[in-house]
């Protein structure tokens, strides 16, 4: 008889540390589900920025064009003075959410002018100019300075998170410009 209360009791114990241990893996699986959620969320609304190198004779438009040349393209220094060259820089949100409050930072350039600083989320999404010079002294004596230079876009989602983007350019006369890291 004490051999069978003595077997219940552990049985008992044994039972219920058994339904804490499943309640447990149960309650941690949820956790990751939810985690996993959230994360599948945040990236259905995220802005994704990139950061182009275009030609001024690439746009249709020739309004556009020439507010373009006048306003946003990168000027350098030739004999007779400062010069608007063929190519200025622009920035698309390729992601599913509205980019906010964009803005593009460098070691050695500063912004500007921006086009906008509110990018709509594709399939919507358009290309806005930005304006560069060099720091300190707002001059870019020639187009290879700009070769190299790292550029980070930072932005904001329709959530409040923050993102940071930052892209190299490697050779603006052909336009290539590199992904290096999100941030």
């Amino acid at each position: 008889m004490v051999y069978i209360e003595i077997v219940a009791n552990n049985s008992m114990s044994l039972l219920t540390g058994l339904t804490a241990l499943i309640i447990l893996y149960y309650t941690k699986e949820t956790w990751l589900l939810r985690k996993e959620s959230q994360k599948q969320t945040e990236l259905s609304i995220a802005p994704i920025m990139s950061l182009h190198v275009r030609y001024i004779n690439g746009v249709k438009n020739e309004q556009e064009r020439k507010s373009i040349r006048e306003k946003y393209s990168i000027t350098h220094q030739v004999e007779t003075g400062i010069v608007p060259s063929e190519y200025y820089l622009a920035l698309r949100n390729m992601g599913q959410g509205p980019a906010l409050n964009v803005e593009v930072e460098s070691d050695n350039f500063k912004v500007l002018r921006y086009q906008t600083q509110i990018f709509a989320a594709e399939p919507n999404a358009d290309e806005h100019a930005i304006k560069i010079v060099k720091k300190p002294d707002n001059k870019i004596r020639s187009l290879g300075e700009v070769n190299g230079e790292e550029f980070v876009i930072k932005c904001k989602s329709i959530s409040g998170k923050s993102y940071k983007y930052k892209y190299r350019i490697s050779d603006l006369t052909t336009r290539s410009v590199e992904f290096v890291e999100v941030l």
